[in-house]
């Protein structure tokens, strides 16, 4: 257990037995010759210099050097909030979870008075009256089985806002919004009157449940802390005070257990820790000079993705049901080869019976091995695929029951029964890089690459009548942006000129006339190109190509060769990460790197590769925020109705009218393409078309 080596062939029985003869290891060795056996005696001296360094190991040296003062080894209470955050920092999840019920995060000493529940009309005057720059507020969904002091409430929403610092103030909103108070919904919406929360994109939601689009947010305590820190885990309120206020802040009680008003006191303290750490966060933004990015970029989006979220996107279920019983009919003949391939039946879903069938039944070579046995993932399945056929039709299978099960059968049972829509959430706060992730559904991940996998588009359709689903795609835009941070000449005149970059790649590696570079070669050339972008090395561009290392060593050689400047950018990213310990984007949004100083090379690696890529693929993120704020603030101002509906990373997809549709492209084109300032020209393609699918350009 110890990994101390001992004498090869000699065990413990054989070894306490000979110290027990001869006493000890040196007099064993002098005596070497009473050893009884000549095999045991041949072992003892092939193995003498590993005995004697085994004992070194094993031997306690009590004449170490020491320089630490022994007061200093003194037992000690823990500094318990830097135990949390390393906790934190760490995802030791259950440890944080010990430490923080035995030694919680300390209250604020100022305490509150219990929060008063009000009319709409009372509320408004009370939150307009307060001296803060801005109004906390916070929202609480009030169930159908509500019971206590809401036992009598109609299925609605609990509005808490933060007056001062020891008052708060709440109302209660129904679902109806012909019930609510104008005078609330006129603030609420008023995006003069500036508000505060921690997740303000759920607060929208909820309340445009009843018909209220709420606006004037200027904060959001959820997004600041994750433009503070984009790769911690989580970014809830209680976790954040703690960081930053080394305070408490517990999550408010479900409201079917609240019995009385002064059970409402959480409420009031929730809304407060908002307002309190907001301040905190903003000064902490500000002296990274992240500030203007938090205020102009991040908080204005906020709004926008409400919207996108809440007027969802329109699904053609019968095209689903359809491509239901046809992908259902060739599972089954798909199931029915593989059996008679693999000479019996055997569970198509299970890794130990496919092992079976390939490695005993079929003889294939074992190409990598896991703790449970032989390894039958997607990479080894196609390697195997070059001996055999049942390899190859297992892929078919596995793809075409992935694309039933996640789409095809999950997708209309998604629809909201109110709208009938697919909504899906747009997270802000997600991805260490800055790019919007989508979640329940994940509509960002809808496959391309194959066509079973493109027909599930066609699903996704305009739900107007006379209605068009418009698409506006920017052309290679983080090459774009690698020209313009590089500085590279080749790769700036290729952009200038409106060449094809990967064509013009592959004549420059190849050595040929762009007319005679074959489809084959463009396509490597295209690999490399966006392989360089997220730092791949030599050895996953020959997986990625199908060709030998040395192969992907030389393109990848010569690729630096023709864009030296590329390289120099590169490695000035490297350097200049080291140096400051983060990188950051165009517009300032920065990644924090500490793996680079980490003594483990495949952490340190990992560092080098998003030193290079995250402040091209952070540029391209905040891009394409600044084009959704604008487009749908001139969509507003147009009176158009058109709306955003999707954000799929480089694309933006909106539901529109048809006779919009030239209104809309050469608006969502010129914001787009004129977003950011570079030394290449941005380039947006439109494409419309009745569903995902069948898009045409827009002339």
């Amino acid at each position: 257990v110890d990994n101390i080596p001992g004498v090869t062939g000699i065990g413990e029985k054989t070894a306490r037995k000979l110290l027990e003869q001869f006493g000890s290891l040196d007099a064993l060795y002098q005596r070497l010759g009473e050893v009884g056996s000549d095999a045991l005696r041949r072992r003892l001296e092939a193995g003498r210099a590993q005995a004697e360094l085994s004992r070194e190991l094993a031997r306690i040296n009590a004449q170490a050097p020491l320089h630490t003062d022994l007061n200093a080894l003194q037992l000690r209470e823990p500094d318990w909030p830097a135990l949390r955050s390393l906790f934190r920092e760490l995802e030791f999840k259950r440890l944080l979870q010990a430490v923080q019920e035995e030694h919680p995060a300390a209250q604020s000493p100022e305490q509150m008075e219990a929060v008063r529940i009000v009319g709409s009309q009372e509320f408004v005057k009370a939150v307009q009256g307060a001296r803060a720059a801005a109004c906390a507020i916070g929202c609480w969904e009030i169930g159908s089985a509500a019971s206590g002091l809401f036992a009598d409430v109609e299925p609605g929403i609990l509005l808490v806002a933060f007056d001062t610092e020891k008052r708060a103030w709440a109302t209660i909103i129904g679902r109806d919004a012909r019930e609510i108070g104008r005078t609330l919904v006129s603030w609420l919406e008023d995006p003069g009157a500036p508000k505060l929360a921690h997740n303000a994109k759920a607060a929208a939601r909820l309340l445009g449940r009843a018909g209220i689009l709420l606006g004037g947010v200027v904060g959001d305590t959820m997004v600041a802390g994750y433009l503070v820190n984009p790769v911690r885990s989580t970014q809830t309120l209680g976790d954040l005070m703690d960081e930053y206020l080394q305070e408490s802040c517990p999550q408010p009680p479900p409201l079917a257990c609240v019995a009385s008003t002064d059970a409402l006191a959480p409420f009031g303290r929730w809304v407060r820790c908002v307002a309190r750490l907001h301040e905190r966060l903003l000064a902490e933004l500000d002296s990274r000079q992240a500030g203007a990015l938090y205020r102009e970029l991040e908080v204005p989006l906020i709004e926008v993705l409400a919207r996108m979220e809440s007027r969802g996107v329109a699904l053609d279920t019968a095209h689903l049901q359809r491509l239901q019983g046809s992908m259902g009919v060739r599972l089954q003949q798909l199931g029915g080869q593989l059996h008679q391939m693999a000479g019996g039946e055997f569970n198509l879903n299970s890794p130990k019976q496919l092992a079976g069938v390939l490695f005993e039944r079929l003889q294939l070579p074992v190409l990598k091995r896991t703790k449970t046995g032989p390894s039958t993932d997607s990479e080894v399945l196609r390697q195997l695929a070059e001996q055999h056929p049942l390899p190859r039709l297992l892929l078919e299978y596995r793809e075409l029951s992935k694309l039933v099960s996640t789409y095809v059968e999950a997708l209309p049972k998604l629809l909201d029964p109110a709208t009938g829509r697919l909504h899906t959430t747009f997270n802000q706060t997600a991805t260490a890089t800055g790019r919007l992730s989508s979640s329940e559904p994940n509509l960002q991940n809808i496959p391309i690459k194959t066509e079973l996998g493109r027909s599930i588009r066609k699903a996704f359709v305009a739900g107007l009548p006379d209605g068009l689903l418009v698409a506006g795609d920017y052309s290679q835009i983080e090459l774009r942006i690698l020209a313009h941070v590089s500085g590279d000449p080749h790769l700036l005149d290729a952009f200038r000129q409106g060449r094809d970059i990967h064509r013009f790649t592959a004549s420059l590696i190849y050595g040929l006339p762009e007319a005679e570079v074959q489809p084959e070669q463009r396509n490597a050339m295209k690999a490399v190109n966006f392989g360089i972008l997220y730092g791949m090395s030599a050895r996953g561009l020959s997986r990625e190509l199908g060709v030998s290392f040395e192969e992907a060593q030389a393109f990848i050689d010569a690729y630096f060769q023709r864009y030296a400047r590329v390289r120099a950018y590169l490695d000035e990213q490297i350097a200049q990460a080291k140096r400051d310990g983060y990188v950051q984007t165009l517009l300032g949004r920065r990644r924090y790197l500490p793996e680079l100083s980490s003594p483990d090379p495949v952490i340190r690696q990992f560092g080098e590769r998003a030193a290079i890529n995250a402040p091209i693929q952070g540029t391209a993120a905040d891009l394409i925020k600044r084009a959704m704020i604008r487009v749908d603030a001139a969509l507003r101002e147009q009176r158009l109705e058109s709306r955003m509906v999707l954000q799929v990373h480089d694309e933006l997809v909106f539901e529109a009218p048809r006779r919009e549709l030239p209104a809309l492209a050469a608006l969502a084109k010129g914001i787009m393409e004129g977003a950011l300032a570079l030394d290449v020209p941005l380039v947006v393609t439109m494409k419309a078309g009745p569903n995902w699918l069948e898009l045409s350009p827009v002339p």
